[in-house]
């Protein structure tokens, strides 16, 4: 019985790394289904349903510090606003090389972020690669994010027109 125990908790434990990566890729395309193809933010009523989406992978108790790109709020209604307020035209986040640390119903999690993105205040085009970590909670919704902070490790400005990569990021109309 001891053996069927061990198989039971591993799975349990397998189940709840999935759920963590899950978990993580609903708030990637989510904060990404804001933005259009053509490099920018989607209407108003798109923009604040991607925003409710995004902000509903945090526990309603959560805290989120990005630093210069929001500083420090509390709770899901405070972040779900701020996810309404993009300082982007166009993001395409990918978070890599997850690091999970299960321990009952909490999580420790360290991600690495390559973020495409075009800042609304010119013309540039940027990657980001930066560091994530978040506690996540398992609560009656499922694992949600009960903390998350974001530093950014560089900034490299791949292009300073947005025409320039076109190619990466094809305009609506415009083969790729």
């Amino acid at each position: 019985m001891s053996g069927a125990a061990d198989i039971s908790e591993r799975l349990a434990a397998l189940e709840d790394r999935e759920a963590l990566r899950d978990l993580m890729q609903r708030y990637a395309r989510a904060a990404d289904a804001k933005y259009t193809a053509d490099l920018t933010l989607q209407d108003p009523d798109s923009v604040s349903q991607a925003a409710a989406e995004q902000a509903a992978c945090f526990a309603e108790d959560a805290a989120w510090s990005a630093g210069q790109f929001g500083g420090v709020l509390s709770g899901r209604a405070a972040i779900a606003a701020f996810f309404e307020t993009s300082p982007w035209s166009y993001a395409l986040h990918h978070y890599v090389c997850p690091e999970i640390k299960v321990d009952g119903d909490i999580a420790d999690l360290r991600w690495r972020l390559l973020e495409i993105g075009c800042p609304q205040a010119d013309e540039r085009v940027v990657l980001l690669a930066g560091v994530v970590t978040q506690t996540c909670r398992r609560t009656t919704e499922g694992w949600r994010i009960a903390s998350m902070s974001f530093e950014v490790l560089q900034e490299i400005e791949l292009a300073d027109s947005r025409n320039a990569v076109t190619c990466l990021i094809p305009k609506k109309g415009q083969a790729a």
